[in-house]
């Protein structure tokens, strides 16, 4: 059963090189992201998704300038040194290229050690980690679109002899074509599951948080009341920047959203001063980091179906945040989606960004205001410079989908069973 990691880089850009980075991502992407000679991502078996973004520089929310920024971020398979090994056996000159741009990188000719150094020192902690498929590595993902596309192909084929025939016996011939196909033969062991030990594990984090809250709801009602009356205050008092959208800019984001099924989405925003803002973003991002594996397991984030990975950076001491997302359709579906279906759970995620919509409390307000939203996430959202996925024709829908014909190939099934199985074709 695969794990997934986060790795999170995000350096400063020296002085005068930000356009020669730009441009350097340029040539990988003129090249084909997937074989470049600079990051050949598709030699990088580990990642599901990858992306390097050059973030302006600018001033934030309490007037101090912050410098252009790289961020290089990877979705991949665990465990983490074999990932790091594979980017520095693959693509570790193009890698050093790439940040020797940037500020405290080594000094001199290239070195597989100090490139694996500075990638480990440099990699920052996730404050939210959203998996929406979960539990299954990139060669899965792979296999079982493919398994689903070959069952295919063969019952189309069949369609002559399949007449008439009874669902069970229909699917005992698909299995029978599984197992006889060498191609497949991986196919004809069922996919790992958790076991019972790491399903205790697991489980047995989530209850002894709730006992403990249990034990100390005494203090952490009063506490909770008088922190949301000062959250209120500082909401009623704060002027907040109204965003205004711009048609050049989101003409530009568009038109660099492909034609796969799966799009991206990388943004950066200012973080509103004070220590209030500040620790209750934090907090909200971690307990959302550690409840979304279980209120979020299904490949829905707050409801929003077509989520394959997020994650939420702090950088800069808590003065800016990074989302960065990948998901399925164009991003205008996925931000109505954010209006429509998780506007009030991720209003308590944004809200503590400039230029959100005005919100009470955290939960009232904020997107709800549609037009509002998509100014601020519009505002923010910047160029991707060059992004990966692996799958590319594949949904979060599919994944699932295809993971449940995959189930099928074992054991007994009644003809109604059968017959549902078969409607997955």
């Amino acid at each position: 059963m695969a794990q997934h990691g986060a790795l999170s880089i995000v350096v400063d850009i020296k002085p005068g090189k930000k356009q020669e980075l730009r441009d350097k991502f340029k040539e990988i992407e003129a090249a084909g992201i997937d074989t470049n000679s600079v990051v050949p991502f598709a030699k990088l078996t580990s990642i599901h998704f990858a992306r390097f973004v050059v973030f302006d520089e600018g001033t934030d929310a309490y007037g101090k300038p912050f410098p252009a920024r790289l961020s290089f971020t990877t979705n991949y398979d665990l465990p983490t040194d074999n990932h790091l090994k594979e980017l520095i056996d693959n693509a570790g000159p193009g890698l050093w290229s790439i940040f020797s741009m940037c500020l405290k990188f080594p000094e001199g000719a290239y070195s597989a050690a100090k490139l694996s150094d500075y990638l480990k020192t440099s990699s920052i902690p996730t404050d939210t980690f959203y998996v929406g498929v979960g539990q299954r590595s990139v060669s899965q993902i792979r296999n079982e679109n493919e398994l689903r596309e070959a069952i295919e192909n063969y019952a189309d084929a069949q369609k002559i002899e399949f007449k008439g025939k009874d669902a069970v016996y229909i699917r005992k011939k698909i299995v029978d074509f599984v197992n006889g196909n060498p191609k497949l033969q991986w196919a004809k062991t069922p996919a790992p599951k958790r076991s019972a030990g790491e399903s205790a594990v697991f489980y047995g984090k989530l209850i002894l948080v709730i006992l403990l809250v249990i034990v100390l709801l005494p203090i952490i009602i009063p506490f909770v009341i008088v922190w949301m009356t000062l959250v209120l205050i500082n909401e009623i008092t704060t002027k907040d920047l109204v965003c205004k959208i711009d048609k050049n800019h989101v003409r530009t984001l568009v038109e660099r959203e492909n034609t796969i099924v799966q799009q991206q989405f990388s943004a950066m925003g200012n973080v509103k001063p004070g220590f209030l803002r500040k620790s209750t973003m934090l907090f909200l991002l971690r307990m959302t980091n550690f409840l979304a594996p279980y209120l979020f397991s299904k490949g829905k984030l707050s409801g929003i179906p077509t989520v394959q990975f997020a994650r939420w950076l702090i950088v800069n001491d808590g003065k800016q945040m990074i989302f960065l997302s990948n998901f399925d359709g164009n991003s205008e579906n996925y931000l109505r989606d954010f209006i429509n279906i998780a506007g009030r759970q991720l209003t308590l995620m944004f809200c503590h960004t400039v230029g959100y919509p005005k919100t009470r409390l955290m939960w009232f307000g904020g997107a709800k205001d549609a037009d509002g939203f998509m100014a601020w996430a519009r505002s923010f959202q910047v160029i991707s410079n060059v992004w990966y996925s692996a799958n590319k024709t594949v949904t979060v829908k599919n994944i699932f989908h295809n993971a449940a014909i995959r189930d099928g190939l074992y054991g007994e099934m009644s003809e109604h069973e059968a017959r549902k199985w078969l409607s997955k074709l």
